[in-house]
């Protein structure tokens, strides 16, 4: 909740399931109550973040690859599981790359998903082989299936995808 002294407004936060609700009680609400929230419900609408546009079909590679994986419709194949989570990585940073931010932030048992400095993927064991992507972030090149999996279901969490309908790996 925040007041605005110069406008003596109170502005309050609330889900628009709860606004929904309340339009829906009109009948028992004054008229002018009733159409002053539908009125922020509108401007709520607008004010939610847009979703993601998908990235340019220039991402897409041919069909070639062990393994193929699809982000936000995008179809693509590569040969290694890294170089999968590579290419997620790069269509992210094309389209949302305060996403890539967050993920550097979250750590695994012995590593980082992603990172701008190549020696904070493998902290306690340097020795282990790096990629960088395109976009200039830093992952490991020593990544199971299901540490792909881990790290792509992250990257839907940081932003509000679904695994499995908006990032789909792997792919029958």
């Amino acid at each position: 909740m925040s007041n605005d002294c110069r406008a003596n407004e109170v502005v309050v936060s609330l889900p628009i399931t709860f606004i929904e609700t309340i339009i829906s009680l009109r009948s028992s609400l004054d008229q002018d109550v009733a159409s002053a929230l539908a009125k922020s419900l509108a401007d709520a609408r607008t004010r939610i973040a847009p979703p993601l546009n998908p990235p340019s079909p220039s991402f897409a590679v041919n069909d070639r690859g062990k393994y193929a994986a699809e982000f936000l419709g995008v179809r693509f194949a590569a040969a290694t599981l890294a170089e999968v989570f590579c290419r997620v990585v790069d269509m992210m940073a094309d389209v949302a790359p305060e996403v890539l931010v967050s993920l550097s932030e979250i750590r695994t048992r012995g590593r980082r998903l992603v990172s701008k400095d190549p020696h904070q993927i493998h902290p306690y064991s340097p020795h282990l082989p790096v990629l960088r992507s395109a976009s200039g972030w830093w992952l490991s090149k020593n990544i199971s299936q299901g540490q792909l999996k881990l790290a792509l279901r992250k990257t839907c969490e940081m932003s509000s995808l679904t695994f499995g309908k908006d990032i789909k790996f792997p792919l029958r």
